[in-house]
C-alpha cells in the first residue's frame, strides 16, 4: 500500500528541478524524496530492489547507469551517482530514458533444489529473539541449504535484525554461501542464539546503515525471524516467511 501510494504521488505530482528547490541527493541521503527517486529508477528499469528511503550503493549505481544512458543519448549529464537538479529533471520528465535489457544485471547467486536441508532450527518469535540479541556480539549463522557456517555481528534493528561482518576475513564465508557475490537471493538459515538454533532468513545484499567500517560490506544485511516485517511500510515479506518455516523444517 505504501509503495502504491508513492507511485500515485509520482503520477499526479511529477518532480522537477524547481520542485526540489535546488537540493541534491547523494549517498547517505534519506527520506521520502529518496523513496520517490528509487521508485522512478525501478519504474525505468535501473533499480532492482525495494525502495528503502536510504540512498546507498545500489541507488548510486542505478543513478550512474541512468546518467550514462542520458549522456550517450547526447544529453548533458554528469555520471557521478548524485541526483542534482539536472538529473532530477531528466529522471522525472515524460519520456525519460529507460534501461535496455542488456544494461540490466541482476546477480542471483547459487540456487538449490534439494528437498532435504543440511540444517534446521526452531521457530522463535522476533519479539523474543530481539530481547536475546546483543548489539556488537557475533553470532554463528548456518546456511540450511549447504550446512556452511559463518559469523555476523548484530548491529541493531526494530522490525528485524540488521547484521554485518566483523571484517573482510569473516565476510568470505558469507559471500561463498551466497555465490561469491552480493545478490538478491534470500536463503533459509539458523542463527545460534545462546546455543539454540533459531530458524531465520537472510538476504545476500547489504544496504542501508553501515555500522562497521573496513569489513567489505557496504551497509547491513537483513535477517528475518518469525513475525519480522519490512522497514518499508511494516509489511511482512513472503519470501522471508517461506524461508523461515523451511528453516524450521515445516
Amino acid at each position: 500500500m505504501l509503495i502504491a501510494a508513492f507511485a500515485f504521488v509520482l503520477l499526479v505530482c511529477p518532480v522537477t528541478a524547481s520542485g526540489t528547490a535546488g537540493r541534491t541527493f547523494g549517498k547517505d541521503a534519506t527520506g521520502s524524496m529518496v523513496v520517490r527517486i528509487q521508485l522512478r529508477l525501478r519504474e525505468l528499469g535501473y533499480l532492482n530492489f525495494k525502495p528503502t528511503g536510504s540512498y546507498r550503493s545500489m541507488t548510486v549505481e542505478a543513478v550512474k547507469a541512468f546518467q550514462k544512458n542520458c549522456r550517450e543519448a547526447g544529453l548533458s549529464s554528469q555520471v557521478d551517482g548524485v541526483m542534482g537538479a539536472e538529473s532530477l529533471e531528466l529522471l522525472f520528465k515524460q519520456g525519460a530514458l529507460r534501461a535496455s535489457l542488456s544494461d540490466v544485471y541482476i546477480p542471483s547467486g547459487p540456487r538449490h533444489s534439494a528437498s532435504t536441508l543440511e540444517k534446521t532450527g526452531v521457530l522463535v518469535p522476533w519479539e523474543s529473539v530481539k530481547e536475546k540479541l546483543a548489539v556488537g556480539r557475533s553470532y554463528v549463522i548456518t546456511d540450511c541449504l549447504t550446512g556452511n557456517t559463518y559469523e555476523l555481528v548484530f548491529t541493531g534493528g526494530t522490525n528485524h535484525a540488521e547484521m554485518e561482518s566483523q571484517n573482510e576475513e569473516q565476510l568470505v564465508g558469507f559471500k561463498a554461501t551466497c555465490g561469491k557475490e552480493f545478490n538478491y537471493l534470500k536463503r533459509p538459515i539458523t542463527v545460534d542464539i545462546d546455543g539454540q538454533q533459531v530458524a531465520a532468513s537472510i538476504q545476500c545484499w547489504p544496504h542501508g546503515t553501515d555500522s562497521i567500517g573496513g569489513n567489505g560490506m557496504d551497509g547491513h544485511v537483513c535477517v528475518f525471524f518469525e513475525g519480522s516485517v519490512s522497514s518499508v511500510g511494516n509489511l511482512p515479506d513472503i519470501e522471508h516467511t517461506e524461508n523461515i518455516y523451511r528453516a524450521a523444517g515445516k
